[in-house]
């Protein structure tokens, strides 16, 4: 199947002016000027494009997909995202990690909750850990869950300078940081290290 979309603004990323897309199944095939859709040709979807935006998709490198905060007790837990809470965003790669309260949510259900996400189409990935330091891992230490993990890139959120935090002296700190780079390095990943700075 393929559809058109007629006059539409396109950023990609940079503003290219009033453009036609041909999107075939789910990929998009070109993007053109002015074009001319034969009459009697196989069945095509038009939509028009005057007024609208087509722009990539959002990175957002951090999201409590499989829900936050519990704060103020157990009423306060937000649930899990939704597909639609992202995708209604313009969101199309997320990365998920897990913030204040490692006991109730862990890798696994954050794991488990990045692969239901990309079964549903978006792409995913994760951090392995929370706010503290030791951080909790899958496989043991953090190399392991980057190395071994498709899914996970990196470590975090790890809190500094928080009162929730675990209070990690900066040798703690340092050597979080060097297991994700060397997990990083290993794996052909970033390693990256999500870290929430408190105020003190």
């Amino acid at each position: 199947m393929l559809t058109v979309i007629k006059g539409i603004k396109v950023y990609s990323p940079e503003y290219q002016g009033e453009k036609d897309v041909v999107i075939s199944s789910d990929k998009i095939e070109g993007i053109y000027e002015n074009l001319k859709i034969p009459e009697n040709f196989i069945n095509i979807n038009v939509i028009e494009g005057k007024g609208k935006l087509l722009f990539p998709g959002f990175i957002d490198c951090h999201v409590h997909i499989n829900g936050g905060g519990g704060e103020g007790g157990f009423k306060t837990r937000t649930p899990e995202i939704k597909l639609t809470d992202l995708t209604r965003a313009g969101i199309t790669t997320v990365v998920g990690c897990i913030g204040t309260d490692a006991i109730c949510r862990d890798m696994r259900s954050l794991l488990a909750k990045a692969k239901a996400l990309e079964e549903e189409g978006i792409t995913t990935y994760c951090y392995t850990g929370s706010y503290d330091i030791p951080v909790k891992t899958i496989t043991g230490n953090i190399k392991g869950d980057i190395m071994l993990m498709d899914k996970v890139i990196g470590v975090g959120e790890v809190a500094l300078s928080d009162h929730r935090s675990s209070q990690a002296t900066y040798n703690e700190f340092a050597n979080t940081v060097a297991q994700a780079r060397v997990g990083g390095l290993l794996s052909g990943k970033a390693g990256i290290v999500n870290i929430h700075l408190g105020d003190g």
